[in-house]
């Protein structure tokens, strides 16, 4: 009975880096050294962390606490917040003024929000989301986003002849599976929003390597997001890169179809994952957790998916992050038999879908964190009358993304709607809207 209590509590407890408290907060529990293994109590409840109190403990060698999950929502500073940000009861003000302008998002936010504690996901001190940089109140620089562009194109075609080598002799070269996880985790330190914005741009019918290498793009972004560190990153991005290799060998020929899929050809094109699964098994260097992850990409949180309508922890957690970025690509891009919708749409249905239990919350939060309510690349009207592009996101301030107002002149004014309690985005802008304006 000892030995369960002393578990419990010890479950109930995540490792932060000192780096990462934020100062004027009451602990409503005590603090431990994480890096000891004798349970050093560092700090008691009641206690406010200041400046001084992280001064003291990095004086004493302190690097990394860990902090009690009632506590850690508060304590945690947000990607892109410094320790040196305004006090925590400004904060609070600006928070409670913070407003979600779909009344349906907000509902479901609040939904999401109340299961943060089945994650099996924490911020750890080896978790990748503490080498990104923080949000950066700029535009993207020209030169950069030609390389990205540059070795996306690039990445696709290293794709490709992975597919190619695997459907022709069944092994994979996985010193290009590297060069591919080893572009992303630079990428993505230099400038999050970036690698975000070319892994999400709606993709051509077919292509299932440019796919499959988006799919990862945007799933690490959320696993990021979420804690997750180096290993687990590179298990779920081969999953992804991997998992639409079985649709070779069934008819795909039904995807250009102008008209909605007959029961026979859907049944046809859901036996893809399990022949993805028996392609990868052959191959001993894919770790087993990434097979698991392109065979269980199409399954849903509440059993509506397939190949086996599992539910629910029968999906394994790093699937269930697959999942969504396969959805929301899946969902901005057009087929002949269906027009894709506006990122801010494929958003606000996934986050709809979530509060039914069809798609992890987690990931779901995850994935706003990392593209935005109104994702980045998004054309947005704000209440003022003016259109806006999303250039970068706020993290968990999904609603008010840093945005270029495009003026009558011509230039376009850089504008971080979290500064600004009087502009808020009102609603999400086609292409054909701006032309027409």
């Amino acid at each position: 009975m000892v030995a369960q209590s002393v578990k419990n509590k010890a479950s109930q407890y995540t490792s932060l880096d000192i780096d990462r408290l934020r100062m004027g907060v009451k602990l409503q529990a005590p603090i431990f050294d994480a890096d000891s293994e004798k349970n050093i109590l560092l700090l008691a409840s009641g206690k406010t962390i200041t400046k001084g109190t992280i001064e003291n403990l990095k004086k004493r060698g302190i690097r990394s606490v860990r902090v009690h999950e009632r506590d850690l929502q508060n304590l945690m500073l947000a990607p892109g917040e410094s320790q040196n940000s305004e006090p925590k009861s400004n904060q609070n003000k600006r928070r409670q003024k913070i407003r979600l302008q779909s009344v349906q998002a907000a509902s479901q936010k609040q939904e999401m929000n109340t299961q943060r504690t089945d994650s099996p996901w924490h911020i750890q001190t080896s978790s990748f989301l503490h080498e990104i940089k923080p949000v950066q109140n700029s535009s993207y620089s020209t030169e950069m986003k030609n390389q990205y562009r540059e070795q996306f194109t690039a990445l696709t075609k290293i794709t490709n002849n992975v597919y190619k080598q695997l459907l022709s002799t069944k092994q994979i070269s996985m010193r290009q599976i590297y060069d591919i996880t080893n572009i992303s985790f630079v990428q993505m330190a230099e400038d999050m929003d970036l690698f975000v914005l070319e892994g999400m741009t709606p993709i051509d019918v077919g292509n299932f390597c440019r796919h499959g290498l988006q799919m990862s793009s945007l799933a690490m972004a959320i696993g990021t997001q979420l804690g997750l560190s180096r290993e687990n990153l590179i298990k779920l991005s081969i999953g992804c890169l991997l998992h639409d290799t079985g649709m070779d060998r069934v008819n795909s020929q039904a995807l250009w179809k102008t008209k909605p899929l007959n029961p026979i050809e859907i049944l046809e094109l859901k036996k893809h994952p399990t022949i993805t699964y028996d392609l990868l098994n052959q191959v001993t260097e894919v770790p087993t957790i990434s097979k698991l992850i392109a065979y269980q990409i199409h399954e849903r949180c509440d059993g509506s998916g397939y190949p086996r309508g599992q539910k629910g922890h029968q999906i394994h957690p790093l699937a269930k992050i697959a999942s969504v970025a396969d959805e929301f690509i899946d969902l901005v891009s057009s087929r002949p038999n269906k027009l894709g919708l506006l990122p801010y749409q494929a958003a606000e249905k996934l986050v709809y879908e979530a509060s039914l239990g069809k798609y992890d919350c987690n990931s779901v939060r995850a994935l706003l964190q990392s593209i935005s309510l109104y994702p980045v690349g998004s054309l947005v009207e704000l209440n003022n009358g003016k259109q806006a592009i999303v250039i970068r996101t706020n993290r968990t301030y999904y609603d008010n993304p840093i945005v270029e107002i495009l003026e009558q002149d011509g230039l376009h004014q850089l504008t971080n709607l979290l500064d600004y309690d009087d502009v808020h985005v009102v609603r999400a802008v086609s292409e054909q809207e701006l032309q027409m304006a």
